[in-house]
């Protein structure tokens, strides 16, 4: 690859709603207890309880809820409308104009997940949250899902590992990249462990991870692509989580990005 994608890595901010009130959006990983939210009400108690004991120790993943007070996720804890469409986007990644070609003669280019989103505004809302970047532990309604922490001085015995399992392009069509532009997660099989850090806004140990999607496509609109992850747990604490797929659908919003040089290496930085 000649040249790696500079992601703008953002701080967080934090309401005392309970929710990190970020800009950018993230997939949560956490553990389901017997307490679990019915997804067409996740705010309900009356609908929350799991009565299926073989998951109260296995890893989930999870959208942003419908209830986040900046950017529901319809459909929670998939990615995707009420409708059931996908909900996630990529858009083409161009430079001066031009779309960024993989090169050869594939005639791909390269399209990133990268929109604003916001209940009130919907797409392109620029007071929104960026949809899809990383992974943080989940923290749900009810408080049940965080993984286990006693406290800042003693290190949870957890190691929290992302896998790619699988996509539905060719396998070198699809990578993600870290935010010091290091690839990550670039073949099928592949694993990343989650740095455990400890989260002063939440009181607790957990995992905060920023990586952006990618993918080669032909420069088709409306085309859908997948890919798909699990979670599991080096440490031996909690089960492996199942299959986690994300949906993705192209759209012609280009994000423009401009070349740069550095050392002699070609690198893309996202104009601002």
């Amino acid at each position: 690859m000649k040249f790696k994608i500079l992601a703008s890595f953002l701080f967080c901010l934090f309401i005392s709603s309970g929710y990190a009130d970020c800009p950018l959006a993230h997939t949560h990983i956490g553990v389901n207890p017997t307490w679990r939210p019915d997804w067409s009400a996740p705010s309900s108690s009356e609908l929350a309880e799991d009565t299926n004991s073989a998951d109260n120790n296995k890893l989930w993943f999870f959208s942003l809820p419908p209830s986040h007070p900046k950017a529901s996720t319809p459909g929670w804890p998939q990615w995707s409308n009420a409708d059931g469409s996908t909900f996630l986007r990529l858009t083409p990644v161009m430079d001066g104009g031009s779309p960024v070609m993989k090169g050869g003669s594939s005639g791909k280019q390269l399209w990133s997940s990268s929109f604003m989103y916001s209940e009130a505004g919907g797409y392109g809302d620029p007071g929104g949250v960026q949809h899809l970047d990383g992974w943080h532990s989940a923290h749900g309604p009810q408080g049940k899902w965080n993984l286990d922490s006693v406290n800042q001085n003693i290190t949870p015995e957890w190691d929290i590992f992302l896998k790619r399992e699988d996509t539905s392009v060719a396998s070198e069509d699809f990578f993600m990249l870290l935010p010091n532009d290091t690839p990550a997660l670039m073949e099928d099989g592949d694993s990343y462990q989650l740095s455990k850090k400890w989260l002063d806004e939440k009181n607790a140990w957990g995992i905060h991870d920023h990586m952006t999607f990618n993918f080669w496509l032909t420069p088709e609109m409306g085309q859908e692509v997948t890919a798909t992850f699990s979670a599991y747990d080096e440490g031996g604490l909690y089960s492996a989580s199942d299959d986690y797929e994300f949906s993705f659908v192209t759209v012609p919003e280009p994000i423009s990005l401009s070349f740069i040089s550095a050392g002699g290496m070609w690198l893309l930085r996202r104009r601002r």
